[in-house]
């Protein structure tokens, strides 16, 4: 009986604690964010702690070093991208045309007697021009949202430059703040809880540095195969596809329909050829990319993924479906081992992966 009221006191402690979480929802998105990139930091650093370097400045290396490979990135793709894009704005009305009598003939071929008709075209300019009318009184409200609400434009700006310096703590301090989690729990718990922050930081570290390693193998990918087509807009088709492939389940498909619509408007021929070209690196990215690249298995049912993506939405849009899978991962971990216990895990405290799993050295 005791150990039951302890386990479901500790339950009720959880619930009041993500309900707390879901009330600074706003804030705490900034923390995720920080904790994230801490997890994709944590290889390059580990490697330089391996070499001696001081933990300070091997972070402050690391840092400098995302800094140099983001801003490279931005030069060599936002150029080609710009053009691209400013080039399918103007193309689309010519694209969707002759999407809509592509369609239109198939459907007239395949049902004579249909009086059905597509207009792609006619809906895409009726909302630009419902954009276009409704933009100086769009702006104008969104100019009075702001000013009324100056306290969350202020969090907003201070979390989009704390975030930085919440990684850099979360990187250097790390051991203090898993000594002091370890405290909120009664000495008994220390063996689980270490067991349980080494799964998680394990897990973590492998789906964050791995999916976006897949993401941008896809996006290069992408880019290549579509070139080879002669597909217009590779390199942002292949953007697209790269970041959708950061959704689980549905992310590949999101990031085929563009490339389809497209290469549709072209030719059936075309269309064909970028069916075969998504299919096959699909086939490459289930059974060669995944298992080599994330290395690990979260344990979760799909319809636990759909679950949790949806919730994820709810609550966080866009980065709640983004963050969905390794949080639900990290929970089950900690219901495992802190509550159900359906596991004995036998794991020392420091593994490889993880920020705070690493032994303490004398700098």
């Amino acid at each position: 009986m005791k150990d039951f009221i302890r386990k479901t006191l500790f339950v009720l402690g959880v619930l009041l604690a993500l309900a707390f979480i879901y009330l600074i929802r706003g804030i705490f998105l900034y923390l995720i964010i920080a904790i994230l990139l801490a997890y994709l930091l944590y290889g390059p650093l580990r490697w330089l702690r391996q070499h001696r370097v001081p933990r300070a400045l091997a972070v402050a290396i690391v840092f400098l070093g995302l800094i140099i490979v983001i801003a490279g990135i931005i030069a060599l793709i936002t150029p080609v991208i710009y053009h691209e894009t400013a080039q399918l704005a103007r193309e689309i009305p010519g694209a969707l045309t002759s999407l809509e009598n592509r369609l239109n003939s198939l459907l007239q071929q395949s049902f004579p007697e249909s009086t059905v008709q597509f207009g792609f075209k006619n809906t895409f300019v009726q909302m630009l021009d419902s954009v276009r009318q409704n933009l100086p009184a769009t702006i104008q409200q969104s100019f009075l949202f702001v000013s009324r609400t100056i306290s969350g434009s202020v969090t907003f700006v201070l979390g989009l430059v704390l975030i930085p310096l919440m990684c850099y703590y979360f990187l250097v301090d790390a051991e203090k703040f898993k000594h002091s989690f370890k405290l909120l729990f009664p000495q008994t718990y220390n063996e689980r809880i270490e067991t349980t922050i080494s799964q998680m930081n394990v897990m973590l570290g492998n789906y964050v540095r791995g999916q976006l390693t897949l993401s941008f193998i896809m996006a290069v990918l992408v880019t290549i195969g579509l070139s080879i087509f002669q597909v217009k807009y590779a390199l942002l088709l292949g953007l697209i596809a790269g970041v959708a492939e950061l959704i689980p389940m549905v992310g590949p498909i999101l990031g085929f329909i563009p490339a389809a619509l497209l290469a549709l408007a072209i030719s059936p021929a075309k269309l064909l050829w970028v069916v075969i070209l998504y299919a096959g690196l699909h086939l490459l990215e289930n059974n060669v990319l995944v298992p080599r690249i994330m290395g690990h298995n979260m344990d979760l049912h799909p319809m636990t993924v759909i679950v949790a993506m949806m919730i994820g939405a709810q609550v966080l849009g866009v980065l709640g479906v983004l963050i969905a899978l390794p949080v639900t991962a990290a929970g089950k971990i900690a219901l495992n081992v802190l509550v159900f216990r359906r596991q004995e895990f036998a794991l020392a405290a420091a593994q490889d992966g993880c920020p705070d799993g690493e032994s303490q050295k004398p700098d």
